[in-house]
């Protein structure tokens, strides 16, 4: 283990045990708040692609917002997991249940669905800071599927989703992770390239 891996490590104990606090409290009233300011915050139009998440654990929960998303027209995309550290593939779920178990257990849309490429992309997080720097669980999805992504030339919004608890002054990183474009906690959207993090 590297030295940036065992500052991540110690972090991510941290960071999971505010989130939980954060979920146990009023879990339910911020996942709210945090759709209304997802979509106060980022433009949609009728037939784009939103990737989201089913949530895990304490992670703040998406579903009121990829409920409103699919209101509005917006096709809303989970992703499964293709292999250890490589990218994510995007299959669409209408459901208001969760998707059967994939791999390592983490619930899926089906294989035999069409895979679909996300114009936005909602990211979980374990921590975050203003410039977009994020800590994950520690898998490597999340990085190779931006790699990916960005490097195919078409326009792609990264944006994390968190309580707002999650967030630090600054999180240690690498050259190889990606940063994100936007985080969205109850508290508001942070555009991550403004300087200092400008909460719009």
């Amino acid at each position: 283990m590297t030295d940036l891996d065992a500052r991540k490590a110690v972090l991510r104990g941290k960071l999971k045990e505010r989130r939980a606090a954060a979920a146990a409290a009023n879990g339910a009233a911020v996942a709210a708040l945090a759709a209304d300011r997802f979509l106060a915050a980022v433009p949609l139009r009728a037939g784009q692609a939103v990737a989201g998440y089913w949530p895990m654990a304490d992670e703040l929960d998406p579903r009121p917002l990829l409920d409103a998303l699919r209101q509005c027209g917006v096709l809303v995309l989970l992703p499964c997991v293709v292999a250890k550290a490589q990218p994510l593939a995007f299959r669409r779920w209408d459901e208001d249940v969760a998707p059967p178990p994939g791999r390592y257990g983490i619930p899926a849309p089906p294989d035999h669905l069409p895979a679909l490429r996300p114009d936005i992309l909602l990211v979980p997080l374990v921590g975050f800071d203003a410039e977009g720097h994020r800590l994950g669980m520690g898998g490597g999805f999340y990085d190779a599927t931006l790699e990916a992504l960005r490097g195919d030339g078409l326009p792609l919004l990264a944006a994390g989703y968190a309580f707002a608890v999650q967030q630090v002054a600054e999180l240690p990183h690498g050259a190889m992770d990606e940063r994100l474009d936007l985080v969205v906690t109850e508290r508001g959207a942070i555009d991550c390239h403004a300087e200092g993090g400008q909460t719009i």
